[in-house]
């Protein structure tokens, strides 16, 4: 029995594999939070760098960013610090 040789070099698999081990280690997060529709704009909601056990340094070069599910968008993430923080009042009425 004869064995081949490969036509792609050892390196080339190696760095393959090393690409497809980081690649399936990138994933998105979904985080959702509440907030009482009487709180003021500027009103502090939640940490989002301590939520997902990162620094504010590594959400920002993330490139972290808040998706609204309608129109507007009621709150803002300050990429600085990670804080969570209302942008809007929320009207039950409005929404």
């Amino acid at each position: 029995m004869e064995l081949k040789n490969s036509e792609e070099p050892l390196p080339g698999r190696a760095v393959a594999l090393i690409l497809l081990l980081y690649v399936s280690g990138m994933r998105a997060e979904t985080n959702r939070y509440s907030v009482p529709e009487e709180v003021e704009r500027g009103s502090f909601a939640a940490n989002i760098a301590k939520d997902l056990g990162l620094s504010s340094e590594e959400l920002s070069a993330r490139q972290a960013r808040l998706v609204p599910e309608g129109e507007k968008q009621y709150l803002q993430l300050k990429q600085h610090t990670g804080d969570l923080v209302v942008r809007e009042q929320m009207d039950r009425e409005e929404l």
